[in-house]
């Protein structure tokens, strides 16, 4: 007869996590997590076809920053920056890209790191294991937060090319709505100016792929 399976680990508390031990947290252990309401996240290890499509944006939102300097609010593009949602109970979020306001003062342990409330664009890859969060449970939380802009983008199979990247709008209602799709089969994948002037074409979201 097998030995019965010891279930007690059920039984052992979650550790809560505030800012204030995020922020004494190791590097190589802070990237490997995403916090909500005080509890830990494991974050999937990212595929490569995954981080050079990010990457690919990342650099495009960047790109579209430093061409409008000086004509028009100071504004900033990173890739896997956290974004702070609440500092109590502590969530925060790292979306694989973001446009957002300058912070020009440090504001306590968070720093110089954008707020929600900082953020005009967040940009999610679909993986695998992100499907529910990217499709669902981020569109909710992101509008709820106020975000003007949320990009979606698939892969093929999850892992392959990019196939589509659907733009969602906020509405005065607090709702994202469609603002438009790019599609592999039509037109570039990106072409807006608002939040900043951005061209991206498939081409560009090819590169650095297995």
């Amino acid at each position: 007869m097998g030995k019965a399976f010891d279930w007690s680990f059920l039984n052992v508390r979650p550790p809560v996590v505030d800012m204030a031990v995020y922020s004494e947290m190791p590097e190589d252990l802070s990237r490997l997590i995403e916090i909500k309401d005080g509890l830990i996240f494991y974050c999937e290890s990212l595929s490569p076809n995954h981080i050079a499509i990010s990457r690919t944006i990342e650099m495009a939102l960047r790109n579209g920053v430093a061409k409008q300097e000086g004509r028009g609010p100071c504004l900033k593009a990173s890739g896997d920056l956290d974004m702070l949602v609440s500092e109590v109970p502590f969530s925060f979020r790292r979306p694989d890209a973001i446009v957002y306001r300058c912070v020009e003062e440090p504001r306590g342990r968070w720093k110089t790191k954008p707020t929600a409330a900082d953020a005009l664009l967040v940009v999610e890859v679909v993986s695998p294991g992100t499907i529910t969060a990217d499709l669902r449970d981020k569109r909710t939380e992101y509008a709820a937060l106020g975000i003007p802009h949320y990009w979606i983008v698939r892969m093929a199979q999850d892992d392959g090319p990019a196939v589509s990247v659907e733009r969602l709008r906020l509405m005065s209602d607090g709702a994202y709505v469609t603002d438009g799709i790019g599609l592999r089969s039509h037109g570039p994948a990106v072409d807006v100016v608002d939040p900043v002037e951005v061209l991206i074409t498939w081409e560009d979201l090819d590169q650095g792929l297995d």
